[in-house]
């Protein structure tokens, strides 16, 4: 597999610094090479480690988002991101944005994360409502995290109780019933990028988040 290396970093770093169309077009090639089709690579290669997992998720460079922006409606006028970053969904498509793995490099390192980010507040009232009618289902999802080291991300986190889910207030996963996005993540160091170990700490990551994502998507698939 070819590895992120050095010049990824160095190439990322430069365009932190060189955010322009110039830049970027003069190093296009470069990036491309060091940055755009290792990533792809990586995540062919965790997809291929997930093949046999309770949840299959796959990943490519079809599965990457560019690197230009849409600065229609930004006051970030920077014409390109400054990192790389892609998906492993269960379908293999960007088209499935709830329940997947996202993962990301940048000039500093990178991170990963799985679980489902930001949904609608109808798709989240759909989780929070099964959180409530299968607790046991949903404590044993959190006791198997924390048996693996992790927990959900403390995020997008409401101060009260959401609309229609007041009378729950006193439940032992309120603090979670508050949550605007169900995820777990994990930081991504250069020497693991460097020496190929990405590949596993990202399967790693997606096999702990299987049995959250699994959840949710029984739940979302019931109808509103």
């Amino acid at each position: 597999m070819p590895l992120i290396s050095n010049t990824s970093f160095d190439l990322l770093a430069q365009l932190t610094q060189n955010n322009n169309k110039g830049w970027y077009d003069a190093h296009k090639a470069d990036i491309k090479n060091h940055c755009l089709i290792p990533f792809g690579e990586m995540l062919e290669h965790v997809s291929n480690r997930l093949i046999d997992s309770a949840l299959p998720l796959e990943g490519s460079a079809k599965t990457m988002f560019r690197m230009n922006r849409d600065v229609r409606f930004s006051k970030d006028k920077n014409p390109y991101k400054t990192s790389v970053s892609g998906l492993l969904t269960p379908s293999g498509t960007k088209a499935e944005m709830a329940g997947m793995v996202y993962a990301e490099l940048n000039a500093t390192g990178g991170w990963v994360a799985g679980g489902f980010y930001r949904l609608p507040t109808a798709q989240l009232g759909l989780i929070r409502q099964r959180i409530v009618d299968e607790t046991s289902a949903f404590q044993a999802i959190l006791d198997r995290l924390a048996d693996s080291g992790t927990d959900l991300a403390d995020m997008d986190r409401l101060t009260r109780m959401p609309k229609g889910f007041s009378e729950y207030e006193g439940h032992p996963n309120a603090e979670e019933i508050k949550l605007k996005s169900f995820i777990i993540r994990a930081d991504i160091t250069k020497d693991a990028w460097l020496n190929g170990d990405v590949t596993g700490i990202v399967a790693d990551l997606a096999r702990n988040a299987a049995p959250l994502i699994r959840f949710g998507k029984a739940a979302l698939a019931k109808p509103a």
